[in-house]
């Protein structure tokens, strides 16, 4: 049965120790260390629309804004208030550890630590989740009024999409840039978040650490980019701990959202529009020469190659970034371990895909069962 909110979260993924290390450091591989020099996200304030922030050991209290409930009331105690800084379930606490965390603790460190993160609490993660789309909409509203430049949907919703559709249309006229997840139902029914069908939203998939789509990461024509989403440090159950399991198209819609901070901290003076079609442009696409696929969209956000390599044109301060955009080539991928082991149904697709730096050939094809239109962003 479908339900009406879902946060894409770890699913029944295997836990570990909290000090156990996660088998992948894709800060290396994304150059974190380099693009710091540059800019760090310092300036750049991004909302984190979930289930609240915990303060826990990782996080330092000066990263996180003291942002807002937007919880509805039991009707039984009407006037029942809900701290922001509070997350029963740890989502919400996860996501923002991934855009700021210190890396302390058994917590990742963040990719945008210089950055603000904004927590907007809903009732996902509790009994009354079934509120979280329509509370999710009067969070973004609250998130464009007080100036979040980014707004970090890590979660789905099937009933509350007009409410949302017009909440994302009034933070995007406020400047806003909007990031949300594919979903993890790639690998049973490959139902869609309907968040990603609505114009200007960005649809996040996930990959794991050889590169390839993980086969839980929903897909379809909405897919825009794509960031890691494999064995990671969360929040176990309950918000009781870190734990190392499969982040999923959660983590990488977060580290979409602290890479697109990391670029607009570098250029303050750039709209949503012009940072979104960088990010599009410099994205690691399909070394087939196809513009994208309906895996990882345009590819994985590479946010070095704009910071470091300097490459990207911002364009025009609005209009449509995803309107014919003109991705930068990546080098051809070399015959390494990783693309020889790459999994046979990556060569029956046809259309491999590059991790950066690391080449490996990756699996892409079906999309999802049923038609859309492509997005556009509002002018």
């Amino acid at each position: 049965m479908i339900v009406a909110v879902w946060t894409i979260s770890a699913g029944t993924v295997m836990p570990a120790a909290a000090d156990a290390d996660p088998p992948f450091d894709y800060l290396k591989v994304m150059r974190a260390e380099q693009m710091w020099k540059v800019a760090d996200g310092s300036g750049i304030t991004v909302a984190v629309v979930d289930s609240g922030f915990k303060e826990v050991p990782g996080v330092r209290s000066e990263s996180v804004l003291p942002g807002v409930s937007v919880m509805s009331p039991p009707i039984n105690d009407p006037d029942k208030k809900y701290p922001a800084h509070d997350d029963v379930e740890g989502h919400g606490t996860s996501m923002t550890a991934v855009i700021v965390g210190d890396g302390t603790g058994g917590a990742p460190k963040g990719l945008a630590p210089g950055a603000k993160v904004m927590p907007v609490r809903t009732s996902l993660g509790t009994t009354m989740a079934f509120a979280a789309g329509t509370e999710g909409a009067q969070g973004i509203r609250y998130a464009a009024d007080n100036r979040a430049k980014i707004i970090n949907l890590s979660w789905g919703d099937y009933y509350a999409r007009d409410k949302i559709r017009d909440a994302v249309k009034y933070a995007q006229d406020k400047g806003a840039l909007i990031f949300t997840t594919m979903g993890n139902d790639g690998d049973a029914n490959n139902s869609g978040n309907l968040i990603t069908m609505i114009p200007g939203v960005l649809g996040v998939g996930a990959l794991d650490e050889t590169g390839e789509p993980m086969e839980l990461s929903s897909h379809g024509p909405d897919t825009d980019l794509s960031g890691y989403g494999g064995k990671a440090r969360i929040r176990c159950r309950e918000n009781s701990a870190w734990c190392v399991r499969n982040g999923g198209t959660s983590y990488a819609t977060a580290l979409t959202s602290a890479a697109a901070a990391l670029v607009w901290s570098a250029h303050p003076d750039w709209t949503a529009t012009q940072v979104a079609r960088v990010l599009i442009q410099t994205a690691g696409g399909p070394v087939d020469g196809a513009k994208r696929n309906d895996w990882v969209g345009y590819g994985v956000a590479r946010p070095s190659k704009v910071l470091v390599d300097r490459a990207g044109e911002p364009g025009a301060p609005d209009g449509d970034p995803l309107a014919s955009p003109a991705p930068v080539k990546a080098p051809a991928p070399s015959q390494t371990a990783a693309a020889a082991a790459a999994p046979a149904k990556a060569a029956e697709a046809g259309l491999p895909w590059q991790w950066p730096a690391l080449g490996a050939v990756v699996a892409v094809g079906l999309g999802l069962g049923f038609m859309v239109t492509v997005k556009r962003r509002r002018g």
